[in-house]
């Protein structure tokens, strides 16, 4: 008969000693990770429930990634091998955006799947950030206390409530993913190779869900080290795989932040010896956030200098981090959790300390969402190493440990459920970070376009992106921003009829045109600016001075449909039809149901006297927008020249129908009447014309006078 182990626990002296089997204490210790990690699920559902009410921030990221994102928006194949084949907006994560593709595709733009999505993804990770630091320390008291830190601190409400970072908790999710597979393929002694394989997928995903997850094969390396891996071929060797994909990830990201000028040159503004005084700063900056989460913003900028040189904060923080690295070295003497947590800790965030500048930030908060980790860790640790020592100086220190980890948890979790409200929308994020940073160019920038754009209140916006001048007369954006705003008042004033002075009209066409020129002053590629001097140079009619900006735009933008059509129409307007055509062609290539380039298409036809095939070009913008007013009006002049005239009489009732003030219709039908020798009808259309002061021929309005007995 074998013999069943069993636990056998002292008591008393003179009492009968107490036997425990060992699945007993099993199942009490599953009861417990189960207690554990449903309490750190619902704290941070609670704490997070409000960001299901939050919008898009259209203003910053959430706007390109979804709202202005036209491969998002249709999923089909061309754009799937799109999504997987170029760089976006400085970033390559093609499986975070075929989620944005997928939600677009139930939903739209309205925002609530969207949090939601972030928000489960996020309850996960906090389930497997339990069961990493379960499997890495085999203390469920230290997995739960990094669990729960992990879910409700302020600093990761960034990474959850603005779903522009769905990279962060998709990547992680895989990250995570990605290191437990490697566990099991450490302790398993069969199907090792299937857990290998699959911690492999499982990083190649997080890669393709974010950059960042490049760290993770020095993480491994850091697993090893905890968990006292011998140091072996085999232990190198199977990292191979694990380098080869982040050395092929960290060369795209590198080469797509700089197709979108996200890497900086700081070395006119920052030696090298400054720059690793920003790194210090911002290592220290984040620690010091970890226990005091306040004064948070979505943006922390770089430092103004103070009679020539950085603040004194920024020299002090090498020092600093030089004395927590010389004590995190001496905490070796007493086991590897507070090293391999704070070695966590810098190896995941070494990539965003701006020793590398990338984007125009010190820090973020997102940058901390796996980082945290490793210093969750090392907290929970301390309540572990208090808990294990008996003697009551430490049970003392153990209560009061308990009780700040108390506080700071109710803390985090207020604090969190407040900060989400800042998330709410674009115009209370970038107000908030106004009242943080007054002097912060960038937020008056991006509210200055929320107002315009979106909530169109021009006179905010236009305070707004004066303010942003005024504390940087260099920030080209704002100046194309204000530029467009320009264009856009005019002709909002010109087709409202509340201004119809064309020299007023003139006038502010011209500070558009004066924006424009100062963003392209200061940045030659402002794809806004050209496009929006282009256009404004067509509309006052300098056609010849509107070409240039049109191919210089196009250069850069070569899909953009409408600027191939204002391009033709210039064209057309200059007498260049054969250069118009294959302007309206390949408009109608890039979006073939744009109605106006069929319209023009067809009014380069008429030009050329082409009718019959400018009439079936009118008659396809027709069918696709049946209320416009000009096709009616010059399919009808093709069939007057056509000698269609009835036909072309209804087509000028239908012009007319659309606009009773269109004079020009009434003129033309009169002439066709004439031509049908209707002359009372033809002599009251010429007269309804006259009535709206249209200029009329005199010898044909005696003519047709005379001829209708009037």
């Amino acid at each position: 008969m074998a013999y069943k182990k069993q636990i056998v626990v002292k008591g008393k002296p003179n009492q009968p000693k107490t036997v425990v089997k060992p699945e007993l204490l099993n199942q009490s210790q599953n009861k417990k990770n189960r207690i554990y990690i449903l309490f750190a699920l619902f704290a941070t559902l609670l704490v997070y429930s409000g960001s299901l009410n939050n919008e898009l921030i259209k203003n910053w990221d959430d706007g390109g990634y979804i709202s202005e994102h036209k491969l998002v928006q249709k999923i089909n194949t061309e754009n799937v091998k799109e999504i997987f084949s170029v760089y976006y907006k400085g970033n390559y994560h093609p499986l975070t955006t075929m989620m944005y593709a997928f939600e677009y595709s139930v939903v739209g733009e309205k925002p609530f799947l969207y949090h939601l999505n972030n928000l489960l993804i996020h309850l996960i990770n906090v389930l497997l950030v339990f069961i990493f630091i379960k499997w890495l320390t085999k203390k469920p008291e230290i997995a739960f206390i990094t669990a729960l830190l992990f879910g409700i601190h302020p600093m990761h409400v960034e990474s959850v409530a603005w779903i522009s970072e769905r990279k962060d908790v998709l990547y992680t999710f895989f990250f995570l993913g990605s290191i437990l597979y490697y566990m099991k393929y450490l302790s398993s002694t069969d199907k090792k190779s299937k857990y290998f394989i699959l911690s492999v997928i499982a990083f190649l995903l997080s890669s393709l869900s974010k950059s960042a997850a490049v760290t993770l094969p020095v993480v491994l390396l850091l697993i090893d080290y905890y968990l006292k891996r011998k140091w072996s071929g085999k232990a190198l060797v199977d990292k191979i795989p694990f380098f080869l994909i982040s050395l092929s990830f960290g060369i795209a990201a590198i080469f797509s932040q700089k197709s979108a000028g996200a890497i900086q040159d700081l070395n006119p503004l920052f030696s090298i010896f400054e720059r690793l005084m920003l790194a210090s700063y911002a290592t220290m900056m984040y620690l010091v956030k970890l226990f005091v989460p306040i004064n948070l913003s979505a943006m922390y900028p770089y430092p103004d200098r103070v009679a020539g040189s950085l603040p004194l904060i920024y020299k002090i923080a090498p020092i600093v981090v030089i004395g927590v690295a010389f004590l995190v070295f001496l905490s070796r003497k007493y086991g590897r959790d507070v090293l391999f947590g704070a070695l966590f800790f810098i190896i995941t965030i070494s990539l965003v300390l701006q020793i590398l500048p990338v984007g125009g930030a010190i820090l973020a908060e997102r940058y901390t969402y796996v980082p945290y980790i490793g210093l969750f860790m090392i907290i929970g640790k301390g309540y572990s190493f208090l808990s294990n020592n008996k003697q009551s100086f430490f049970k003392s220190l153990k209560i009061l440990y308990l009780a700040l980890l108390i506080i700071m948890a109710v803390g985090f979790s207020v604090m969190s459920f407040n900060r989400i409200k800042i998330w709410k929308n674009g115009e209370i994020l970038f107000t908030d970070m106004i009242r943080i940073y007054p002097n912060l160019p960038f937020a008056y920038n991006n509210r200055g376009y929320l107002y315009f754009n979106f909530l169109k209140n021009y006179d905010k916006a236009i305070l707004d992106y004066s303010k942003c001048i005024s504390l940087d007369s260099t920030f080209h954006r704002a100046y194309s921003n204000r530029g467009v705003l320009y264009y856009n008042l005019a002709e909002n004033e010109k087709k409202s009829g509340k201004i119809t002075s064309q020299v007023k009209l003139d006038s502010i066409y011209n500070l558009a045109l004066l924006d424009f020129n100062s963003a392209l002053k200061y940045r030659a590629d402002n794809t806004d600016a050209l496009i929006g001097r282009a256009n404004t140079y067509s509309t006052l009619k300098k056609f010849d001075l509107s070409l240039e900006d049109y191919n210089k735009y196009l250069l850069l933008e070569p899909k953009h449909a409408k600027a191939y059509l204002w391009r033709g129409t210039a064209y057309t307007n200059l007498g260049k039809y054969s250069e118009a055509f294959k302007d309206f062609n390949k408009c109608l290539e890039l979006s073939p149901d744009d109605d106006n380039a069929f319209f023009w298409r067809g009014l380069a036809y008429y030009h050329m006297k082409d009718y019959k095939a400018a009439i079936i070009d009118l008659n396809t913008s027709l069918e696709l927008n049946s209320k416009q007013i000009e096709p009616y009006s010059w399919r009808g002049l093709a069939k007057y020249n056509l000698k269609q005239y009835e036909e072309s009489i209804s087509d000028y009732t239908k012009a007319i129908e659309l606009n009773p003030n269109d004079a020009a219709s009434f003129v033309n039908r009169s002439i066709s009447y004439n031509e049908l020798k209707n002359y009372k009808q033809a002599f009251k259309d010429i007269c309804s014309a006259g009535d709206m002061a249209y200029p009329l021929n005199k010898d044909y309005f005696m003519k047709l006078k005379a001829n209708s007995g009037n």
